[in-house]
């Protein structure tokens, strides 16, 4: 089975609320979720896994220090993660600017998204909802292509 790893770091819960729709969506399409907080998250853990899905909330248009240390640590192993399906996720109160830098940074250590980054104003419901469901399905569906 296919073994999608969801990591991310919430402080208000929005971003977490993000990650249990995810993962419900993941399961849904016939994958296994494997969850960690970001500041959990190891090198090890991201090697394990056939995608990857990574969140923070929007601290001034740039992840959170927590997962900005995830992607530091992972470029040391780029070549085993290049390729791999990846999924970014954020909440944010109103910027929403965080995509762009949040995609280069699943990018720099070789994962290949398959959905723009996901934005949440505050808790994730309607349309948000449903784009973290067929972000999940995406990720599952990608793995082994």
């Amino acid at each position: 089975m296919s073994t999608v790893l969801i990591c991310c770091y919430s402080k208000s819960g929005n971003t977490q609320a993000m990650a249990h729709i995810l993962a419900d969506a993941v399961k849904a399409a016939g994958g296994d979720v494997v969850s960690k907080s970001a500041q959990d998250t190891t090198n090890d853990d991201l090697k394990a896994a056939d995608a990857i899905a990574i969140g923070s909330p929007d601290y001034f248009s740039y992840p959170a220090g927590y997962v900005k240390v995830i992607f530091d640590e992972a470029l040391s192993i780029k070549s085993l993660l290049s390729g791999r399906p990846g999924l970014c996720f954020s909440s944010h109160g109103g910027g929403a600017r965080i995509k762009k830098p949040f995609e280069e940074l699943m990018k720099s250590i070789g994962l290949k998204l398959v959905a723009p980054c996901v934005l949440s104003q505050e808790a994730p419901a309607g349309e948000t909802v449903d784009e973290i469901r067929k972000a999940g399905a995406a990720l599952v569906k990608a793995i082994g292509k």
